[in-house]
């Protein structure tokens, strides 16, 4: 029994503890499955290393999970939990089993939303996601040379060969038990994401939407913390009416968010702040800054995105900020007009928006603008380059590639500073 108040596994068996003198080859193996196996595991010894540089991310996810156990019915989620890793289908018979807790739900929701919204809104980075894939290889060579053996024991049994069928026997059990304890090291990277991502799934199902105000939204800080206010403001907020891109209908939850999200915030020489707003790229219903006129005071160009694609830029959420901002100085005044400008990404410039910081410049030659671009992490953010690549590491050598690169991005401008 458990400590109050300590983390319990929430799973039989899925805190997995990673060592390294644990994968022993079972001893009576054919000699095809022996050098599979033995391959195999000599593999999983190395993804283990890389597993180890990826606790203190889980460790995080720990602490956040471990919130809402605390403040939750640990009872309750353990049954969400152990459909965990059902098919999705099988949500819909949680939500309709769950129904009756619909108050509890709601309650679990609101206390842990942010929480709830950090685990299960992350992009999984690189590293985990390439990590991930050759467990799964793994994996695979491991149920292949434990189909082999099978067939081999069943062999065995017809020649009726007594002692080669409890060796074989013996090593398939082994065999079979080692795929299942490695399994369950490659589920315990993802567990809490996971049994995040079906709890909102099971809350978007049954509980309603809420009403919000969108102008309560005031004093947007242009960072992450800044974006992540906006997800608390508008989660579970009606998808129909405030769209993401994510959802067209139902509570809005940013587990898969692909639209980029800018915000921008201006004062003046006196420091007394004159724009502050955030936008989301897209044309139908977004929430936060209108779109941008045809005629406006800025120019879009045609640029290509993260998939390759190249099309007008007028909609994107940079570009409206910029624009908004213009709007609010007469144009008899930039010329004169001073002050200092944050504008924040989550995803890097494109050419056009890169354009529109150097038009704004133009037209406010005494403005001071500092562009800081960041995703994913609110520990020092993941970054990508223009194209969607992402950057290898955090380190002042990748920090400086990516000062190069937008230094590039944006020619010519004297005054905007990239930072991150």
């Amino acid at each position: 029994m458990g400590k109050r108040g300590q983390k319990r596994p929430l799973e039989n068996g899925e805190e997995v503890p990673l060592r390294i003198d644990d994968l022993q080859l079972p001893e009576a193996l054919p000699e095809r499955e022996a050098w599979a196996v033995r391959a195999a595991l000599n593999r999983w010894r190395e993804l283990r290393l890389r597993a180890k540089a990826l606790r203190p991310m889980i460790e995080h996810e720990d602490k956040l999970m471990q919130k809402i156990l605390d403040r939750g019915d640990r009872k309750m989620l353990r049954k969400i939990a152990s459909v965990a890793h059902c098919p999705r289908d099988d949500t819909a018979q949680v939500a309709e089993s769950e129904g009756q807790d619909r108050h509890w739900l709601q309650d679990i929701l609101l206390q842990n939303h942010r929480e709830l919204l950090e685990l299960s809104m992350t992009t999984m980075p690189d590293d985990k996601k390439g990590l991930l894939v050759e467990m799964d290889s793994v994996l695979e060579e491991l149920k292949r040379a434990q189909d082999a053996l099978q067939a081999e024991l069943r062999a065995t049994k017809d020649k009726e060969d007594m002692p080669a069928v409890r060796a074989y026997g013996r090593s398939f059990n082994d065999l079979k038990g080692l795929t299942h304890r490695l399994d369950r090291e490659r589920r315990s990277l993802t567990k809490n994401s996971a049994l995040a991502t079906l709890l909102v799934t099971v809350c978007r199902r049954i509980l309603p939407v809420r009403h919000i105000d969108p102008a309560q939204l005031t004093n947007i800080h242009p960072s992450y913390e800044g974006y992540l206010q906006i997800l608390d403001f508008y989660f579970f907020s009606d998808a129909s009416l405030y769209s993401f891109g994510e959802h067209v209908s139902g509570p809005n939850w940013f587990t898969r968010l692909k639209r980029n999200v800018a915000i921008l915030s201006v004062s003046d020489s006196e420091g007394s702040c004159v724009y502050n707003s955030f936008a989301v790229s897209g044309e139908n219903k977004t929430p936060g800054a209108p779109m941008a006129p045809e005629t406006g005071p800025l120019q879009s160009i045609e640029a290509e995105d993260e998939n390759g694609r190249v099309f007008d830029r007028r909609h994107d959420a940079e570009f409206k900020l910029l624009t908004g901002f213009c709007q609010t100085v007469p144009t008899a005044h930039r010329a004169n007009w001073r002050g200092k400008a944050t504008l924040w990404s989550k995803k890097p410039l494109c050419r056009s928006c890169a354009g529109a910081v150097q038009q704004v410049e133009g037209r406010f030659p005494n403005l001071n603008i500092d562009v800081l671009v960041g995703e994913n992490s609110p520990n020092g953010c993941a970054l990508e380059g223009e194209h969607g690549e992402s950057c290898p590491e955090s380190n002042g050598e990748s920090k400086r590639s990516l000062l190069i690169h937008l230094t590039a991005v944006i020619r010519g401008a004297k005054k905007s500073r990239i930072v991150q």
